[in-house]
């Protein structure tokens, strides 16, 4: 009585059977130690693997988007340092191992401080979205930005030497400065001081960016200097 319902219960899936079959064969188990009881055995481990294959294909998609959700910055929709020093890791080797340009730009939003100041951290975050869709839309599809803390942000070109960089930073500042953000129906202007590095073979992506950043220091104190000069 029990062999017979072992053999109901195989006969009962027999929909699957042609594919369990084949898979069966593929064990090596010889025909002849296929008994019911055995294919029944075999035919639920065989299941229940294809049933943990399932969840952990799941599970690998639920990480993918937590990654991703991570690397995301909490305010802007681009990536966050996080994503970036990642990419920027490899970014210089591949330009180590094929010895193409690459370069970097940093962005900083000019007197964010009084953003905030005169009219809320809610004007402040506004700056920040808009100044990093106005980055987003010059980007070439090889650019990777990302906003790397506060009111900073860089970007990492593919192909481009110091001078590609230097005049792509300009065009941009310029962007910024031309197409205020509108706040409870106010138009704000907006600026940016930027930077730009040739990266080199060798470089840490930590020392590439901070001599980005450096670079963006330097013609910021060049822009303060100028304005006082002109006022002078």
């Amino acid at each position: 009585m029990k062999n017979t319902n072992v053999a109901e219960t195989v006969e009962d899936a027999a929909p699957t059977k042609p594919r369990l079959t084949e898979r069966l064969q593929m064990l090596g188990i010889p025909d002849a130690e296929l008994t019911p009881p055995v294919h029944f055995a075999v035919t639920t481990l065989l299941e229940r693997l294809d049933d943990l294959g399932r969840e952990l294909s799941r599970t690998k998609e639920t990480l993918s988007e937590i990654e991703r959700l991570v690397d995301v910055d909490c305010l802007a929709p681009i990536p966050n340092r996080r994503a970036f020093m990642r990419r920027l890791g490899w970014a210089i080797a591949m330009m180590e191992r094929y010895n193409h340009p690459t370069s970097l730009l940093f962005f900083d939003l000019n007197d964010f401080k009084s953003i905030n100041d005169t009219y809320g951290h809610a004007a402040g975050d506004l700056a920040i979205r808009h100044v990093s869709q106005i980055l987003s839309s010059t980007l070439r599809e090889s650019d990777f930005i990302a906003r790397i803390g506060g009111d900073e942000f860089a970007i990492i070109m593919y192909y481009a030497n110091e001078e590609a960089a230097r005049k792509r930073g300009k065009k941009i500042a310029d962007m910024v400065r031309a197409t205020p953000m509108l706040f409870n129906g106010k138009p704000i202007a907006l600026s940016t001081a930027f930077g730009y590095y040739s990266v080199k073979p060798g470089d840490d992506p930590e020392a590439a960016l901070a001599a980005t950043d450096m670079s963006m220091y330097v013609e910021k104190r060049r822009g303060k200097a100028g304005v006082a000069e002109a006022k002078a």
